[in-house]
């Protein structure tokens, strides 16, 4: 499904529609910041964690993970999982940015966030038929396995009980 499907054209997939095209967008730039060929998991966690407006980014404060938390635990998940691999991190002067101009398509771990996201959005609720924040954010913390879990980890937050408060309906949900 999720394929060859171009960032841009997720945006109608996402609710409320003026806002969608912002985050998709931001989808992209995180995952160039981070020097990434695609976009993956990690680049939407960061994109919820920083609409500071969203009901995902509420859950993830309340949590204790602020933006630029998860960036440090990001960058302690690489150093360790390198250091793992026998393998020295890049000193980030080192590391260059993607292209700001060349497209990037979805990873595997952003497809399947997307996929349990759809499923997310239909949970219970027959009559919301598009992907919210919080549902996105359900996506990506049920990864057993890969960087966000290996992040969260480090963090220090239960996964188990954010996905519990993500699935509790809040005020009105924004993406």
């Amino acid at each position: 499904m999720f394929r060859f499907l171009a960032v841009e054209r997720l945006a109608p997939l996402f609710v409320p529609r003026e806002t969608a095209m912002v985050v998709v967008r931001q989808f992209a730039i995180e995952a160039k910041q981070d020097a990434a060929k695609f976009i993956e998991a990690e680049h939407m966690l960061l994109t919820l964690a920083a609409n500071e407006e969203s009901d995902a980014c509420t859950l993830l404060n309340e949590s204790g993970l602020t933006y630029r938390q998860i960036v440090c635990a990001l960058r302690d998940e690489r150093r360790r999982s390198l250091g793992f691999a026998g393998v020295e991190p890049l000193d980030e002067k080192q590391t260059e940015a993607t292209e700001l101009e060349r497209s990037l398509t979805l990873g595997t771990s952003a497809k399947v966030a997307l996929k349990r996201a759809m499923v997310a959005s239909r949970d219970g609720r027959p009559h919301r038929p598009r992907i919210q924040g919080t549902d996105l954010l359900i996506g990506i913390l049920q990864a057993e396995l890969g960087t966000v879990p290996r992040t969260l980890a480090i963090a220090g937050v239960d996964r188990a009980v954010l996905i519990a408060r993500a699935r509790k309906p809040m005020r009105e949900t924004r993406c």
